[in-house]
């Protein structure tokens, strides 16, 4: 089974961008993806020239390729300022040679049509910018694989897709992902790699492959319909800068494991 593994900076989100770019390189990853980091999101419309330079020279130095990061359209502005808002973040990760945008939808249910009415409105702006919008399992409007399927039909379009996320689907609704997978894993263009312990509301910040999530069922459910796309690790175990890059190497292995023998 071929997959391109990347990794999040979400694990080292209490330390540096830099020392969580080197980590990611020192854990064997080619690609990174952006969360927040100590207590900033790393991309956002308000990024200014000089901090996305600052970025990309950091790619640079660390012989990484940023690939992805973690969004959510801000359905509490009023709707052409949110669209302009998510736009200018767009085109903020062109520059930076992203490819994907991982959506988080919303839980608030009074706001689910203000979500696909913002979205909806930026699948062209996407495209034209060679960016994919991917929803992923984050509970409310994208709970579990049947809401991610309505999604992906009501936004038909090139530039949406699923991102799926098996953690998320413990956490969020306490159901075993391995058996919610079957059901949308066809569709699914990139997956987003994240544990999960003690059921709904648990915890995710451990390290994959010690938690619930029986990864190899996972992959094995996802080469069986020709799955070959990007996979993100975003959760780690570990507090010291030295314990999450220690865990960011196993995982490295230990998807590359599984992968190479699914």
């Amino acid at each position: 089974m071929e997959i391109q593994l990347g990794c999040l900076n979400r694990p080292w989100h209490e330390h540096t961008l830099e020392e969580a770019l080197g980590g990611i390189a020192a854990g064997g990853y080619a690609t990174v993806g952006f969360t927040g980091q100590q207590g900033k999101p790393t991309l956002s419309a308000d990024c200014t020239d000089e901090q996305l330079a600052r970025i990309g020279s950091l790619l640079r130095q660390y012989n990484l390729r940023a690939q992805v990061w973690i969004s959510q359209p801000d359905v509490y502005r009023e709707p052409e300022e949110a669209v302009r808002r998510f736009q200018r973040e767009i085109a903020h990760a062109q520059q930076l040679g992203l490819r994907y945008a991982v959506l988080c939808g919303t839980a608030e249910e009074s706001k689910y049509e203000h979500w696909y009415a913002l979205v909806e409105r930026c699948l062209d702006y996407a495209q034209d910018h060679q960016v994919m919008l991917l929803l992923k399992p984050h509970g409310g409007i994208s709970a579990l694989a049947e809401d991610l399927l309505r999604a992906r039909q009501r936004l038909a379009h090139p530039s949406f897709g699923i991102c799926y996320d098996p953690g998320n689907i413990y956490y969020y609704t306490g159901r075993p992902a391995e058996e919610d997978l079957p059901k949308v894993a066809s569709h699914v263009k990139a997956m987003c790699i994240k544990d999960e312990v003690n059921g709904k509301h648990g915890e995710v910040m451990i390290t994959p492959g010690t938690g619930l999530v029986d990864f190899r069922r996972i992959f094995a459910t996802l080469a069986a319909v020709g799955f070959s796309g990007p996979c993100w690790v975003e959760c780690l175990g570990g507090k010291s800068l030295a314990e999450i890059n220690e865990e960011a190497k196993k995982t490295y292995q230990f998807i590359s494991e599984i992968a190479a023998n699914t």
